[in-house]
């Protein structure tokens, strides 16, 4: 079975989805090892997928639970999925999110050439930074932009009803809104480790909140 290594760790990857198979090549480690992490659907949860996801092909309910495995897996290597798009800019990532509107699609407002990785990043601490990892797992696919990892600066959350020029924002603003970006892909008993997280995110990364992207140039100057 091949091995991956995604977000730094050594991943294993049990897939019969031709599209995930073909996207996480680039991944792929030629080096023997034991995998970090194993991610796999077994028939039965499939059928069980499938049921709840009437009139979705199963290449596409692998994909998304795939994904899912990880974003639970990561959580035991100091780390935390996010929904959100990472731009690369001066040798760093900004994170930016819109957790109470899922549906906009940020790419509107994001330039293509500044896109580290989109809508499905990996977030790691290592020796006391946080690091923007692309990810095979995005929304939209085909999504490795630069398969390098980033120190993340600041994360921008967009709320055009919580917020109207671009201000950074205090404790009370970020922790729902980071928790919401979060919470989707954590299980319930990860809760207190979120938190935990949020609280070492919080003393190492600058957050800012904005009603919209449409001066993106004037934001990413400031963030």
């Amino acid at each position: 079975m091949a091995l991956y290594r995604i977000s730094d760790l050594n991943i294993e990857i049990k897939t019969k989805s031709p599209s995930l198979a073909e996207n996480i090549k680039r991944y792929e480690e030629d080096f023997e090892a034991e995998p970090n992490v194993t991610l796999e659907v077994n028939d039965d949860r499939m059928l069980e997928l499938m049921e709840e996801n009437e009139g979705v092909t199963a290449d596409v309910v692998e994909y998304m639970y795939i994904a899912t495995l990880y974003s639970w897996a990561i959580f035991d290597f100091n780390g935390f999925p996010m929904r959100a798009f990472g731009v690369e800019h001066d040798g760093v990532c900004t994170l930016f999110a819109a957790p109470e509107y899922p549906e906009l699609d940020l790419r509107q407002f994001i330039p293509e050439d500044m896109t580290f990785v989109y809508n499905y990043p990996g977030i790691r601490m290592q020796d006391d930074v946080y690091y923007v990892f692309d990810t095979p797992f995005g929304k939209f696919g085909n999504l490795s932009k630069t398969g390098r990892k980033l120190p993340l600066q600041s994360i921008v959350f967009i709320d055009p009803e919580r917020f109207d020029s671009l201000r950074q924002i205090e404790a009370k603003d970020f922790v729902p809104l980071f928790m919401r970006a979060v919470s989707e892909n954590v299980r319930q008993e990860r809760t207190k480790h979120t938190l935990f997280i949020l609280e070492r995110v919080m003393n190492r990364v600058k957050f800012f909140g904005v009603h919209d992207l449409t001066d993106f140039d004037f934001i990413i100057e400031r963030v």
